[in-house]
């Protein structure tokens, strides 16, 4: 098992000092943080143009988000963090990027909450992606193309199903989840796209590429979502498990594998304002 001995400061100092930054980690211009009691289940957030507003979060959701970790890779602390809820109302500079709000993210985080964290990499459960054939076939709705309709847009809403893939697929990928059907579909992508859109869809745990396939494709793979049960799916839809390999020729097999967690030494609560 490895392990890195560095506090959340640090990697924030390190980021910055790659991206070009200044030594001292970015920060909001203004922050409050105060508790919220209203014994809600729903937490929610949202930016623009500089403001950030995350109502009722727990201090373990802010942190994954903050990292860019699921939930389950922060490990540790006291049971307060998933048990109180926090409101942040918070200004940044307009036209902060995600990225720098997530770094300005963490550096409240360590400030007001006292946050001593570091990251280790350890074995966890995961799921590889793999081929499901022997002779190596893939599914009609999984093709090797580099072509892609640079014109095109993705529609908002998922598109009807259809007996095989469109002519020309717009370049990139979109991923439509309403509750009762997922549809992903992709132009001319790499398999890393599926893998992301995959990603804690089962379980909560991380997807591996070991399909050993290289290029780009254009896929659709439509599914019931894990929520939705045997009784419930209307649309008669295959699981995520089953609609990889009718559809797309994979599969997945779970396994375990190191990932980066990060481990919670020692993190208080905060004083509102």
């Amino acid at each position: 098992m490895g392990r890195t001995a560095v506090t959340v400061g640090t990697l924030l100092c390190v980021v910055a000092a790659t991206l070009g930054a200044r030594q001292t980690a970015p920060a909001f211009e203004v922050a409050s943080v105060k508790p919220n009691d209203s014994g809600s289940g729903t937490s929610s957030g949202r930016s623009a143009n500089g403001s950030v507003t995350l109502t009722n979060m727990p201090l373990r959701l802010l942190i994954s988000n903050a990292f860019g970790l699921r939930p389950n890779r922060v490990i540790g602390g006291p049971n307060w963090i998933d048990s109180e809820r926090f409101d942040i109302s918070a200004r940044a500079p307009e036209n902060t990027t995600d990225n720098q709000l997530s770094l300005m993210l963490r550096t409240l985080i360590t400030e007001r909450f006292k946050l001593v964290a570091r990251t280790e990499a350890r074995d966890q459960p995961a799921y590889a992606l793999v081929v499901a054939r022997a002779d190596g076939r893939l599914g009609t709705k999984l093709i090797a193309s580099s072509a892609c309709d640079k014109e095109a847009r993705f529609s908002p809403a998922a598109p009807p199903a259809e007996s095989k893939l469109p002519e020309s697929m717009p370049c990139g990928n979109r991923r439509w989840n309403d509750g009762r059907e997922t549809v992903i579909r992709a132009g001319a992508q790499p398999l890393a796209s599926l893998v992301r859109a995959l990603d804690g869809v089962a379980d909560g745990r991380q997807v591996i590429d070991r399909t050993n396939l290289s290029g780009t494709f254009t896929f659709e793979i439509r599914f019931a979502p894990p929520t939705v049960s045997a009784t419930n799916n209307d649309g008669g839809l295959p699981s995520m498990f089953a609609a990889l390999e009718e559809q797309l020729g994979l599969k997945l097999e779970s396994t375990r594998a190191p990932l980066e967690v990060l481990v919670i030494d020692s993190v208080e609560r905060p004083t509102p304002d």
